[in-house]
């Protein structure tokens, strides 16, 4: 009884596996078909939903977009234009901000760039951060 028990969690586990990397994949193979529609398709669904965990937004221009309590886990955001952007209380944990422009984006009245930097969010030297200063000057 017990073995197949293990048996059938075993086998759930490998199915959501499944699932999951079938997703993935249909995921790879759009953004290599149309990268820019890929894009446009996530803008959409970031503003109608408010979550775009995981997903590609390389590039995309969100200038004072209200993303306020947004879902954005793992996101790719690199490159992304963000100044003026609502980011108060959203999630960026693991977000790819490397590049991404945040000026004057606001996540909280004092110290946006600290709450932005604490977020865990990735970041490079070209990460322009809501005071305007570049991330590689604040580390």
């Amino acid at each position: 009884m017990k073995n197949n028990r293990i048996n059938l969690r075993l086998l759930c586990t490998l199915s959501s596996i499944l699932l999951v990397s079938n997703g993935l994949q249909a995921m790879i193979e759009e953004h290599e078909k149309d990268p820019q529609a890929l894009i446009e398709k996530n803008v959409k669904t970031l503003l109608a939903t408010n979550k775009c965990q995981n997903c590609y937004l390389r590039g995309a221009l969100l200038l004072m977009t209200n993303l306020n309590g947004a879902n954005l886990t793992g996101a790719n955001l690199e490159l992304t234009k963000l100044q003026q952007a609502n980011l108060r209380g959203a999630n960026l944990t693991g977000a790819d901000l490397r590049g991404a422009n945040l000026t004057n984006a606001y996540e909280t009245n004092q110290f946006p760039d600290k709450k932005i930097i604490e977020s865990g969010a990735i970041f490079d030297e070209k990460t322009t951060l809501p005071s305007g200063k570049k991330y590689s000057k604040i580390k």
